[in-house]
């Protein structure tokens, strides 16, 4: 027992002793290593400062796509002479004055939601040896028809008959003029077809192919071209392209307001697309379609202006067919190409209660009551025009005319729609010319004057 009892208390003794030692302080050895303090990062080394990214070029309207430029004809005024004798009648028969280059062009403008887009344009210009200024011609074509393949440019070189462009736009070049021929919107575009008769893209594209003359000739894609463009622009069209230059001329001071607009020529000119159905019917599928593709199907229903007849392949007549053929496949009698309801609604000025929003978008559309800015103004016309009717033109130079406008309203009798350019020639280029002087034109509102 005894012993037992010496065990245990040894064993307390003990246990007493460690848990003494375990409370005094420690004493570390000369060779017991530190223990290491709180974990220290390395301090980082301050990064460099970001480089400011160098802007890309801006997609500006009105400038040209520079590298895609490319030179398209070259023509001396021994060639040029001999085109005029096909293309001018002989009582507007003026040599020409210069050789004239020719350069295809792509310049940027906006669509209907401010995109930017690139479309094509023919750029001609007097070919001279020294630098020399020239006015600028801006042109809108009439109508090719709506698909992309009737493009104005196609015209030449796939040997159709739209209109010559081409002779037109070298005549005015080689009188001393540097003319470009613009497509408009949709042609450039595989994926829709041509807004036809949108004021506000039609403005866009005359007032921003006007720009793109001046961005070319900042940089000249070769030494030889040596012709430069003065201030002085004049807006021109026929038919279709005549609409297109008008709404140019009211939109200018807002979107353009740098351009020095000298005068507004309208060659046998549409101002007013309810007018055109009314005067052609065979121009209507055309509006009707592009009207409902661009605005929405709620606006127009082909069925409601067709008769059944040329419903069943519509979209594909319209949209495969350019003007020369389509001048041939429809009527342009009102009784065979429209239903009676519009027919009558059309010719009875009721639209607006028939067709109340096919009516709106016409009127947004229509040039013949806007307000113009105060520039000159010339009408050519001829009497037989078959496709805007005197009528209709002469209710727009009343209107101007009532609005204070200064307008020259030239009436040429026996003369066709399609030869109102051509007889109206070198009218014209007086016109212009008389303006470049420093003239004002004399207005002859409310009078006609016939050549």
């Amino acid at each position: 027992m005894r012993s037992v009892h010496s065990r245990r208390l040894v064993f307390f003794l003990v246990l007493n002793l460690l848990l003494v030692l375990s409370c005094l302080p420690s004493v570390s050895s000369p060779n017991t290593p530190t223990p290491p303090g709180p974990l220290k990062l390395p301090t980082p080394t301050p990064p460099p400062p970001t480089p400011t990214p160098t802007p890309l070029p801006a997609m500006t309207t009105g400038t040209v796509v520079q590298a895609m430029t490319t030179k398209h004809e070259k023509l001396s005024v021994e060639q040029i002479d001999d085109l005029f004798v096909e293309f001018l009648p002989a009582n507007n028969l003026l040599p020409a004055q210069y050789p004239v280059d020719t350069y295809r062009i792509w310049f940027r403008t906006r669509d209907e939601d401010g995109l930017v887009i690139s479309i094509q344009a023919d750029l001609r210009f007097p070919r001279v040896a020294v630098t020399q200024t020239f006015p600028v011609f801006v042109y809108g074509a009439g109508t090719t028809g709506i698909a992309t393949k009737c493009a104005v440019l196609n015209e030449h070189f796939s040997g159709r008959d739209w209109g010559d462009y081409r002779g037109h736009m070298i005549s005015y070049a080689s009188q001393g003029y540097i003319a470009i021929l613009p497509n408009w919107q949709g042609y450039d575009d595989q994926d829709r077809t041509h807004p036809y008769f949108v004021s506000e893209l039609e403005g866009r594209v005359v007032l921003d192919a006007a720009k793109a003359v001046y961005d070319f000739f900042e940089q000249p894609p070769a030494k030889d071209i040596l012709a430069r463009p003065d201030t002085a622009i004049f807006l021109g069209g026929y038919s279709q392209g005549g609409h297109g230059a008008f709404s140019a001329g009211r939109m200018a001071p807002s979107y353009a307001p740098e351009l020095e607009i000298k005068g507004l020529v309208g060659h046998a000119m549409s101002p007013d697309v309810e007018g055109l159905m009314y005067d052609s019917p065979r121009y209507s599928p055309y509006i009707v379609y592009a009207y409902r593709d661009f605005y929405g199907a709620e606006v127009v229903d082909p069925a409601e202006v067709f008769l059944p007849h040329w419903l069943p392949h519509f979209e594909e007549d319209v949209t495969s067919m350019c003007i020369d053929e389509v001048l041939q496949y429809y009527p342009n009698d009102p009784t065979r190409i429209y239903t009676r309801r519009f027919r009558e609604a059309l010719y009875n000025d009721r639209l607006a209660d028939e067709f109340p929003l096919f009516k709106a978008r016409l009127d947004a559309n229509d040039s013949s009551h806007k307000v113009y800015p105060a520039v000159p103004i010339i009408l050519l016309h001829g009497t037989a025009d078959p496709i805007v009717k005197v009528r209709t033109i002469q209710a727009f130079v009343s209107y101007l005319c009532s609005e204070g406008q200064n307008v020259t309203y030239n009436l040429y009798p026996g003369v066709n729609h399609f030869l109102a350019r051509q007889y109206s020639f070198a009218d014209t280029l007086m016109w212009m010319e008389y303006i470049l002087d420093g003239n004002t034109p004399t207005s002859n509102c409310p009078g006609v004057t016939a050549h």
